[in-house]
């Protein structure tokens, strides 16, 4: 590398979506490097926004119901989030800022959780 050159590290974005059913909705928005998403929605009227912001952060959700809904920011580096809702009206609020894991099963209905990890 010649002097006052730079390096560019390349992009590595995964992410795997399945959605079956009416009315499922997932917005996905990554900037960094080696960010992973799997998410796989089951079911009506589900909701997945996912932001990740930094390096290989890694996110997987399963929605199997109806009405559920995740809210889920990772800012930092090596985040990881595994979120899984079998029901209905369930609700989770997660952001994870820094280095931080974690993991969360809502099985039933009308549950709700807010959660910000540093």
């Amino acid at each position: 590398m010649e002097a006052g050159e730079s390096q560019s590290l390349p992009v590595t974005l995964q992410t795997l979506l399945e959605s079956n059913g009416r009315d499922n909705l997932i917005e996905l928005f990554q900037i960094g490097v080696q960010n992973q998403v799997i998410a796989a929605q089951s079911g009506e009227h589900n909701q997945l926004m996912l932001t990740q912001i930094g390096v290989g952060n890694e996110a997987t959700v399963t929605q199997l119901g109806f009405n559920n809904e995740v809210d889920l920011l990772q800012a930092g580096n090596h985040n990881s989030a595994e979120v899984t809702q079998i029901g209905d009206n369930n609700l989770v609020q997660l952001t994870q800022l820094g280095s931080a894991n974690f993991s969360i099963q809502q099985i039933g209905d009308g549950a709700s959780i807010a959660v910000t990890q540093y």
